[in-house]
């Protein structure tokens, strides 16, 4: 939980640099390489072709040259989000761990703070922090933001957090991917988004 903003509202966020060393530590358990991390070329195989992803909540298809990681638990354990983590995609290959993830905040957070919510990430690290957009998904809108982070190994990364109220809940939508891959995968994230359907 980050103290300052988020805090005192009462709506956990979790610490990005906590989210950061267990993505590193999760990269290192995935890959017997002691390679430099650094961005690559993902290449489409098998496991990454495109697919539906269900979950109680929504249903989106994802992406080719994403793995849902969804039902490895050490995999979502390290996104360590605040609240429940809904879908865990992974892009294939990757020497950063790079991914979306999707999870349901702990407590709804009310629409005049999601600003703030996604603006309490500065409190731990981040950087170049853009101002709060809307953007649409399956007739609903909500806010994002972009933003720099430092990994462990000293590769610069670049998220973009989004945030939308749906059915009285908080869903936190997250790419975490090198800056230089970022505009390649955020247009991945564009297309998750195109498909998303809300279950009810």
């Amino acid at each position: 939980m980050l103290a300052g903003f988020g805090n005192r509202l009462g709506y956990p966020r979790p610490a990005m640099h906590v989210r950061m060393t267990a993505l590193a530590l999760l990269c290192a358990g995935c890959s017997a390489s002691t390679s430099t991390a650094t961005p690559t070329a993902r290449q489409a195989s098998p496991a990454a072709a495109a697919h539906t992803f269900k979950s109680t909540r929504f249903t989106i298809t994802v992406p080719h040259g994403w793995r849902d990681a969804t039902g490895d638990q050490h995999a979502v354990a390290s996104v360590s989000a605040s609240g429940q983590v809904l879908m865990l995609l992974v892009a294939e290959p990757t020497t950063l761990n790079e991914h979306i993830d999707v999870s349901v905040a702990a407590q709804p957070v009310p629409d005049d703070q999601l600003a703030g919510y996604l603006q309490s990430v500065a409190q731990s690290g981040a950087t170049n922090l853009s101002q709060p957009r809307p953007f649409s998904v399956d007739g609903g809108t909500g806010i994002f933001i972009t933003y720099n982070l430092m990994s462990t190994g000293g590769t610069l990364l670049q998220d973009q957090d989004m945030v939308v109220n749906h059915g009285g809940d908080t869903f936190d939508i997250v790419l975490n991917t090198a800056q230089a891959d970022f505009a390649r995968q955020v247009a991945d994230v564009q297309s998750i988004l195109s498909t998303w359907k809300w279950a009810s």
